[in-house]
């Protein structure tokens, strides 16, 4: 298992020099990645210095593109020396395809933090870029057992975010400058600041915007460096080193020898002393579908044997509309239940056609018309006593 990090200058370089197991770093220039500092010019300069410290270059190419835009960038990008990378990461998959069909020579780690949590959506991945395809960069959301699972299943080799921001959002659009005086239009946009909520004033959550987009992380850091045993067992090849959040003038991997070694040597004490506060929160078990249940609509459990019919619509004072889902006869109803969960009790409730006849018997996708029922709104359902077959006897 071995290390990553992103560089931005030559300080950084060595630093990764004299780093436990960190053999490869990232580069970012500003023209293809969302967060990224460096000119071309800066680009092709580090990825040769990088090779002369024995450390292996890795073009940045993670933003998203309309067709328009993709095609100046990848114009531009066949005058760029790109045999001097080792290798070029892609988040888009039209990037990822572009590459593979012009550089077949170059190795591609396809980016899939997002949108791509299952087994079979990477295996396709895999067979759609087979031949170029080097590494998966997995998403921080899939828990320890299975990322251990994918390790030890998918044909191509596995990168994880070891430490760093989680991203909670993302835009395209800048949502800060806007909002600020002019700035100088050769200036490179990199606005840093923090937002807090109304009811929780005290946590600062920071908000960077750049050319590419506007992005919100959350106020503690990831943080899994204390749990990689069973992942390394497993084959995870790389662990992701993100320090940019702590960059010092045009350094962005601070301190990272230091790291790289505590992370090998002390995972926990290195926890400890972190920073920023750390969390994992889908590394044991992904909640993020335990509110499920509660953001159901409340009538969704009514949506049963019992349910008679549906409101469709209505005027207040005049009338309301149903729709019948099933066969009953009119002694049969119970009440009706509105979308905000109240149960209104019914007693004797005329029932008309669309051509005016009173109905006591109906049947299943009918049209009827009552008498104007108080609070009843869209989306009410009508009840019945007991849950009722089809030719509108009880259920044994």
């Amino acid at each position: 298992m071995q290390f990553n990090t992103f560089v931005s200058s030559v300080g950084d370089l060595e630093r990764c020099v004299n780093a436990a197991n960190l053999h490869e770093v990232l580069l970012e220039p500003t023209l293809l990645t969302r967060q990224g500092k460096l000119s071309e010019e800066e680009v092709h300069t580090l990825a040769a210095a990088a090779k002369e410290r024995g450390l292996r270059p890795v073009l940045v190419w993670d933003v998203l593109m309309p067709e328009r835009v993709m095609s100046s960038i990848c114009d531009r990008l066949k005058h760029w020396d790109i045999n001097r990378f080792g290798a070029i990461r892609a988040c888009d998959p039209g990037a990822a395809y572009w590459l593979k069909t012009y550089f077949p020579q170059i190795p591609l780690q396809l980016i899939v933090e997002t949108g791509n949590h299952n087994l079979e959506s990477l295996r396709g991945w895999c067979d759609i870029f087979s031949g170029s395809l080097e590494r998966l960069v997995l998403s921080i959301e899939l828990p320890e057992e299975k990322l251990v699972e994918y390790c030890q299943t998918l044909p191509v080799a596995c990168e994880l975010l070891g430490v760093g921001q989680i991203l909670l959002f993302y835009s395209p659009r800048s949502l800060l400058a806007k909002n600020l005086p002019t700035t100088d239009e050769d200036e490179e946009l990199y606005l840093e600041t923090t937002a807090a909520f109304e009811d929780a004033k005290d946590r600062h959550f920071p908000i960077l915007e750049t050319t590419n987009g506007t992005f919100m992380f959350l106020d503690k850091d990831q943080f899994i460096l204390d749990k990689l045993e069973k992942l390394q067992a497993a084959g995870l090849h790389t662990v992701r080193l993100d320090l940019r959040h702590f960059g010092q003038d045009n350094d962005v991997a601070v301190n990272i020898d230091q790291i790289c070694h505590q992370a090998l040597e002390d995972p926990v004490s290195l926890r400890t002393n972190w920073p920023r506060q750390t969390r994992a929160p889908f590394f044991k078990a992904n909640r993020t579908t335990a509110l499920f249940p509660r953001m159901k609509p409340k009538l969704f459990d009514y949506r049963n044997d019992t349910c008679l019919a549906e409101v469709l619509a209505g005027e207040g004072g005049k009338y309301v509309v149903f729709y019948t889902l099933r066969p009953f006869h009119a002694s049969q109803i119970k009440s009706m239940i509105m979308p905000t969960g109240e149960e209104i009790v019914l007693k004797e409730i005329p029932f008309r056609n669309l051509n005016g006849e009173h109905l006591d018997t109906f049947e299943a996708e009918q049209m009827l018309i009552t008498d104007w029922i108080k609070k009843a709104v869209p989306g009410s359902l009508l009840l019945g006593k007991h849950s009722f077959n089809s030719d509108c006897g009880e259920d044994a």
